[in-house]
């Protein structure tokens, strides 16, 4: 099978992906996209039902597309941000492949340039973008695979309250899903214990109009001397300094 060449491959179609090949068209520059999935696939099928965008809408951007709103102080739902993305997608019109994993990325024997294998064959290009995003591997703490009675899911699969078993939750990790997460809970009528990877420390202001920024901001956190079992873990974090279990707040109350 003859290897392909490109001068340019970016892997990964998601917003910045698409960024990278709407500049790439702009200078005539020749380029492919791949994607393992279809376009904006986490936004797709990795987001709970009830998340909202961590930013306010006037932040949102992409080059030469803003972001279409009528409440500038107002927090996008996930399908408003796959909308967004998916309209890019057709604006930038990208040179892209989708269902075509990266398997493998290498340097080139004796060259300049990259070979990258995939599950369509072997792409060499003088160029490599790797547009996959930050976070790859969901990070779940072993402490607790051995019990049977926790029912664990990361927050890549969480879906809603609904989902989980009677019983108070321990959320592990407090940035933007783990304590949006711990609200849309506590709101729900749960039990939540937040875990922490190092002492939170709220904003010296408050962002305007903020819905869950932080859920200290809304209900503080108050000792609970007794508590009931934690019956569920959610683990929403992908890095492990989010795990450190002398770090605890006592749980959140109404």
């Amino acid at each position: 099978m003859p290897v392909e060449q490109v001068q340019t491959l970016i892997i990964g179609g998601g917003q910045a992906g698409l960024a990278m090949s709407h500049r790439l068209k702009q200078r005539g520059l020749a380029h492919l996209v791949l994607e393992r999935h279809r376009i904006a696939e986490r936004w797709r099928s990795e987001r709970w039902d009830g998340l909202r965008f961590q930013f306010p809408n006037w932040s949102m951007r992409l080059p030469d597309f803003p972001f279409p709103h009528t409440d500038p102080d107002g927090f996008a739902t996930s399908g408003d941000i796959l909308d967004f993305i998916s309209a890019y997608a057709a604006f930038v019109a990208p040179p892209i492949r989708c269902g075509v994993a990266v398997t493998s990325l290498r340097c080139r024997d004796g060259a300049s340039g990259f070979v990258a294998e995939t599950s369509d064959g072997v792409i060499e290009a003088d160029n490599v973008v790797v547009a996959t995003g930050p976070y790859q591997r969901p990070i779940i703490p072993a402490l607790l695979r051995d019990d049977a009675t926790v029912f664990e899911v990361h927050a890549s699969r969480y879906t809603n309250p609904d989902q989980l078993p009677s019983g108070a939750v321990l959320v592990i990790g407090s940035g933007a899903s783990g304590a949006q997460i711990a609200e849309e809970l506590l709101c729900a009528g749960r039990r939540v214990y937040l875990s922490l990877g190092r002492p939170a420390h709220p904003p010296a202001a408050p962002i305007p109009r903020a819905r869950s920024d932080l859920v200290v901001e809304r209900h503080g956190y108050r000792p609970n001397p007794g508590g009931s079992a934690r019956t569920t873990a959610i683990a929403a974090g992908d890095n492990r300094r989010l795990w450190r279990p002398h770090h605890r707040l006592p749980p959140l109350r109404r």
